[in-house]
């Protein structure tokens, strides 16, 4: 007996050695020297480049690659594979590749050498042989966020199979022999070398895709391994360690509500994707409101898009200016501007009574390109102005710098922005677009219940309203006037949809969708124009209306104009006919002293340039039809402390009935007075200037003393 027991424990001592005898590489990431990697086999360090991150692993640490920059490098592999071998590796999966990534390559030619990857729809796939005689496999996807075990067995004698941990899962036969890859390049998280990334609108040549996930205990063995012992490596590192990951989540600032006004700061999305950004502590834009929870945001990740977020978080913008034609790759516009090269935020006037943020970007193609460009072979540019309110409710003003006036542009598209993970059935509502006009009238559209490509009812719809899962919605209002443009002749704004079927030429033949959504925006840092998702994995948009079209607001040989009214609301979409007349037919003001007002549509203001007697005192006329929503006043060349605000004879509080803002401009003061108040009759109003500034000089020389003592009370 204790024979036979000797004997078995000599034969597994044997059956151990020989399968340890048989590891040519093995890289456990236990031991880093600054961009080194230690190869434990043999002792040879490896290059490590880009960010990473050493964490706990499977056994003792793994590496954290960053799917941007990181992968591991051996410039010359200096050995052959035999023509029986083994690779195996530890993988945690964040999110699948851009397109497919190596775990493992040692290729020297697409379809020459070897490869263990993933797609990027997360499937397994293995390719190996030589260009006159080459094998791929495919197998399952694979899950995200947790830990798994996958292998390639090349038996040149027999069968060549794919594991995921320790099941086999596809195989074939008659494996072609590799060349000698003695001079192969080697790596493990990218690929080795240059390919082609195909996409539905976009395929750019010689591109790298990265890793976006943990690697560990990555081993290549001399011989073919057998299932059982496949099994006894997966078994090995049982129990398998949880997986506590930061969430990937679109960033909105602190919770909760805030101060109204705009700040400048930083949003962080993750550790991997923060350091790519060569910035400081304030490079993004932030507006919050003491009302509710909503805010507007400018962030790098969206290339400063501005997104309004709703009180539970969900992200929608209404676009920007876009063209294509024959002299773009696929279409032109700031999206395309991942790195913010062209696209810059900054706040121009931050007060109580209202912010108002400049965002300026080039219209550019995913190579960086400028189009349409003139005779000084200048492209196109924007200036969008958002001029916010503290109910929520603003001007969106863009200025387009255009070449040519006969070219074609995409002015507002209603896209919804997703978080990795989330799905559009999460945050938006059937019917998901109400429409309506000025009459009142409204109508609803699914996309889930026959949709329609133009959007034609209510006629003369102006009013456009988005159903999203939360109680504050976002909306816009255009002018109802027919319009002819380079886009066409209409007699109202036009509305078109967005859905799967639309795209159904370009993308793949099963979507997870009824939208029309995308992954290659937001947040993504790889050029792309078209990458319809196939699974949730990576920050993500879907479309709704598309190609809205309304009457410019102004127009020179040089600049095209267009404004909407836009914010978010609680209100339906005819309950927002009231907020539409005062600003698109407001009331008239009359003034007391003969003092000079209009109305400017584009501040969604008063404006009043000079004042008589230190007072702002008149009618507002008011009525049904012509009501005043919160109206705002702005006074030129006037600077005002503590105002005093009377309405029909009754004194509003400050910040509570009204807010005001002064703003100092290069060569004058001016004055923002906002009331928080709406009218549907006719109004008496005073604005007292409790100190009139620009008076003061005056006084002075005619009332020295007066004055003086005055003066010196004064800050």
């Amino acid at each position: 007996m204790k024979k036979l027991l000797y004997l078995f424990l000599v034969l597994g001592l044997f059956t151990y050695t020989s399968f340890a005898q048989e590891l040519i590489s093995k890289w456990s990431f236990d031991q880093f020297k600054n961009t080194l990697v230690s190869e434990n086999t043999t002792n040879k360090t490896d290059q490590l480049l880009g960010f990473y991150d050493s964490v706990s692993g499977v056994r003792g640490n793994a590496i954290w690659l960053d799917g941007y920059t990181s992968y591991i490098k051996r410039d010359k592999f200096g050995q052959n594979l035999p023509n029986n071998f083994t690779i195996t590796a530890w993988v945690m999966l964040e999110a699948y590749p851009w397109f497919r990534c190596p775990v493992f390559d040692l290729r020297i030619n697409e379809k020459e050498g070897v490869f263990l990857s993933i797609k990027r729809d997360g499937t397994l796939t293995a390719g190996f042989g030589q260009p006159i005689n080459w094998v791929e496999i495919d197998g399952p996807r694979l899950p995200l966020k947790e830990w798994v075990m996958v292998s390639l067995v090349v038996n040149q004698n027999g069968l060549s199979s794919l594991y995921l941990n320790d099941k086999k899962i596809k195989e074939i036969e008659n494996s072609p022999v590799l060349r000698r890859t003695f001079n192969n390049k080697l790596t493990i998280g990218r690929n080795a070398i240059l390919e082609e990334w195909w996409d539905y609108q976009y395929t750019v040549t010689d591109k790298y895709s990265f890793l976006d996930g943990m690697i560990d205990e990555v081993y290549l063995y001399g011989n073919s391994l057998s299932s059982k012992q496949i099994k006894k490596l997966y078994e090995n590192q049982l129990p398998l360690p949880s997986v506590t990951l930061q969430p990937r989540v679109l960033p909105s600032g602190p919770p909760g509500i805030g101060e109204f006004g705009a700040n400048y700061t930083r949003l962080n999305y993750t550790k991997q994707w923060d350091r790519l950004w060569r910035v400081g502590d304030y490079p993004d834009v932030l507006i919050r409101f003491s009302e509710n929870n909503c805010r507007l945001v400018f962030w790098r990740g969206t290339s400063f898009v501005p997104c309004w977020v709703t009180e539970n978080g969900i992200w929608y913008t209404n676009e920007w200016a876009e063209t294509w034609g024959p002299d773009v790759t696929s279409s032109a516009e700031p999206l395309m501007d991942r790195e913010a090269r062209f696209s810059h935020v900054r706040i121009i006037e931050n007060t109580p009574a209202r912010t108002v943020v400049h965002w300026r970007y080039g219209l550019i193609d995913a190579d960086y390109n400028f189009v349409a460009k003139d005779i000084d072979g200048r492209g196109e540019w924007a200036d969008e102005y958002y001029i916010i309110y503290p109910d929520g409710i603003g001007i969106r003003k863009i200025d387009l710098y255009y070449s040519n006036p006969l070219r074609k542009h995409d002015w507002e598209e209603s896209i919804v922005l997703l978080s990795p993970g989330q799905h559009p059935y999460e945050v938006i509502n059937d019917p998901e677009i109400i429409l309506a006009n000025m009459d009142g009238e409204s109508h609803q559209y699914s996309w889930r219940n026959n949709l329609p490509i133009e959007m034609k009812k209510p006629e003369k719809a102006n009013i456009h309203v988005v159903n999203l899962k939360s109680k504050y919605k976002p909306f816009y209002i255009l002018s109802p006037e027919p319009f002819e443009s380079a886009e066409g002749k209409y007699e109202s704004p036009f509305f078109r949809s967005y859905s799967a079927a639309l795209g159904e030429n370009y993308h793949p033949d099963s979507v997870p969708s009824i939208y029309g959504w995308w992954n290659h925006w937001p947040v993504t840092q790889l050029p792309g124009d078209g990458r319809w998702v196939e699974t949730n994995d990576r920050a993500s948009h879907f479309n709704l209306t598309t190609f809205t079209q309304w009457k410019d607001y102004y127009m020179d040989e040089r600049v095209k104009s267009r404004i909407m009214l836009h914010g978010m609301t609680e209100y339906k979409a005819k309950e927002l006919v009231p907020l539409a007349k005062s600003w698109l037919n407001p009331p008239k003001m009359e003034l007391k002293y003969k003092n000079k007002v209009f109305y400017e549509p584009a501040e969604r203001a008063y404006v009043v340039n000079e004042l008589k007697n230190g007072i702002l005192e008149g009618k507002l006329l008011a009525t049904p039809n012509q009501p005043a929503w919160k109206p705002a006043i702005i006074l030129n060349n006037i600077r005002i402390v503590n105002p005093k605000v009377m309405i029909n004879k009754q004194i509003l509080k400050p910040d509570k009935d009204f807010k005001y803002g002064i703003v100092k401009e290069l060569d004058q003061w001016k004055t923002i007075i906002w009331i928080d108040a709406i009218f549907d009759e006719n109004i008496d109003f005073l604005i007292s200037l409790k100190r009139p500034e620009r008076n003061r000089l005056k006084t002075a020389l005619k009332r020295p003393y007066i004055a003086l003592k005055t003066a010196l009370k004064w800050p």
